[in-house]
C-alpha cells in the first residue's frame, strides 16, 4: 500500500519526467514538509530519494559520479565509505564470504594458479581469501594475482596489502597491476593474459555493472568483456552484483526499483547496532548511487547500471559459461544472522526478510567451451 510520502515521491518523478518543473518542486516541497529525517530513519531514506530528484530537476549530467562525488559534495571519498560498508553491512560481508569460499574451491589443489580480479580496489577481498586458504592448509605453492582497476592509487594499496598478507602466511605471490577499466584493456593485454600460469580463476566483485555503456565489436561492452574473459579459458568465474534492474529500466520504473532495493538495504542497516556516524556514512555511500541512478538526466553518463542475476546469467551463457553446481556444499554456514542465503543453480542470493538484495554467481566453462 502506498503512503502519502510514496505518492508524493512518485508524483515528483512523473512531473520531472514530463518537464513540469514547478509541479515537481511543489511535490518535493510537500514531501519535505512530512519528513523528520533527523529522528525517523525511514524519513532519512525518503530524503535520499528527494535529493536525487532535486538533482534531476537541476539537470544533473553525471558530475556526481559516485566515485567523484566527494570532489563536489565535500564528503568522504566513495572508496572510504565503501570500507565502512564492508565493515558493518552484512549484505556485503556475506557476499564476500560466499565469493571467497567459491574462489578458494576453484583454487584449492593447484600448485601455481592465477587469480584475475576485475575491479580489485584495495585488495581487501584477496587479503581475506589468503588468510582463509592458510587456515585450511590450502595455500598454493605460488599464486599470481592480476589486479585490474582504473585507480592507480588503489592498485598500489592493493599490491602492498596483498603482498603483506602473503608474507604473513608464507606464500610466494606475484602481483600484476593493470591500471584501466576492464572494457578499455587493449588486445595486446588480453593476449598477454592468455599466457598466465594455470589454472586461471576470475573474480569480479561489484565491478561489472560499472562497465561503460557502449558497443564493442558489435556487442554491448559488458558482453564483450565477458567474451574476452571466456577467451582466457578460466576454470571458474565468481561475480557479486546487486540484484536489481537499474540498467535498462525506464526512468520511472528505475526509481521504483531503486526505492524497493535501497529501502530494504536501509531497513537492514537500521536494525544493526553500529555507531550513528557509521550508519550515516554508509547511507551517504548509497545516497550517491541513488543520485546517479535517479538524478542523472543524460542516460549515457549513468554509472550504477545494476542488473539482476537472470540478466547476468544470460550474458554469461552467451559468453560460453554455465552455472557451477553443488553450491550448497561450498557456502559458508556462519553468515551474519540478519541476512540469509538462498541457493539456486549457479547463484547464491544474499537475502533480507526474504528479498534477494545481492547475488553471487559462480560460472564454469560450458559444454564445448
Amino acid at each position: 500500500m502506498r503512503t502519502p510520502k510514496d505518492e508524493l515521491l512518485l508524483r515528483a518523478m512523473d512531473h520531472a519526467l514530463s518537464a513540469r518543473t514547478i509541479e515537481a518542486v511543489e511535490a518535493l516541497a510537500a514531501l519535505y514538509r512530512l519528513l523528520d529525517a533527523e529522528r525517523i530513519p525511514e524519513d532519512e531514506n525518503y530524503a535520499v530519494f528527494a535529493t536525487a530528484l532535486s538533482r534531476r530537476l537541476e539537470g544533473a549530467t553525471g558530475a556526481l559520479h559516485p566515485y567523484r562525488a566527494s570532489e563536489v559534495d565535500g564528503g568522504a571519498p566513495q572508496i572510504e565509505l565503501f570500507r565502512r560498508l564492508m565493515k558493518h553491512l552484512p549484505l556485503a560481508s556475506a557476499a564476500d564470504a560466499v565469493a571467497n569460499a567459491l574462489l578458494a574451491d576453484f583454487l584449492r589443489g593447484h600448485a601455481e594458479p592465477t587469480l584475475l580480479d576485475v575491479g580489485i580496489g584495495q585488495g581487501r577481498q584477496e587479503c581475506n581469501l589468503l588468510r582463509a586458504l592458510a587456515r585450511t592448509g590450502a595455500l598454493p605453492r605460488h599464486l599470481t594475482v592480476v589486479g585490474v582497476d582504473p585507480s592507480g592509487t588503489s592498485l598500489v594499496e592493493a599490491r602492498d596489502a596483498v603482498l603483506a598478507v602473503a608474507d604473513e602466511v608464507g606464500l610466494s605471490l606475484e602481483f600484476v597491476k593493470l591500471e584501466s577499466p576492464v572494457e578499455d584493456l587493449d588486445m595486446a593485454t588480453w593476449a598477454a593474459l592468455r599466457a598466465v600460469r594455470r589454472p586461471l580463476v576470475v573474480n569480479a566483485a561489484f565491478a561489472l555493472h560499472h562497465v561503460a555503456e557502449k558497443e564493442a565489436s558489435g556487442m554491448e561492452a559488458r558482453d564483450a568483456v565477458l567474451a574476452r574473459l571466456a577467451s582466457l579459458g578460466p576454470v571458474g568465474v565468481v561475480m557479486c552484483e546487486p540484484h536489481v534492474d537499474h540498467h535498462r529500466a525506464p526512468a520511472r520504473e528505475r526509481l521504483k526499483n531503486a526505492w524497493n532495493h535501497f529501502s530494504r538495504v536501509f531497513q537492514l542497516l537500521d536494525t544493526l547496532e553500529i555507531p550513528s556516524a557509521e550508519r550515516r556514512a554508509i547511507k551517504r555511500f548509497f545516497g550517491r548511487e541513488v543520485d546517479d541512478i535517479v538524478g542523472t538526466v543524460n542516460e549515457s553518463e549513468r554509472c550504477e547500471r545494476h542488473e539482476p542475476a537472470l540478466a547476468w546469467w544470460e550474458r554469461l551463457q552467451r559468453a560460453g559459461f554455465a552455472p557451477r553446481g553443488g553450491l550448497e556444499a561450498v557456502c559458508p554456514a556462519d553468515v551474519h544472522p540478519a541476512v540469509g542465503l538462498c541457493v539456486e543453480e549457479g547463484t547464491v542470493g544474499i537475502t533480507f526478510r526474504g528479498d534477494v538484495l545481492v547475488s553471487v554467481l559462480a560460472a564454469v566453462p560450458g559444454e564445448g567451451a
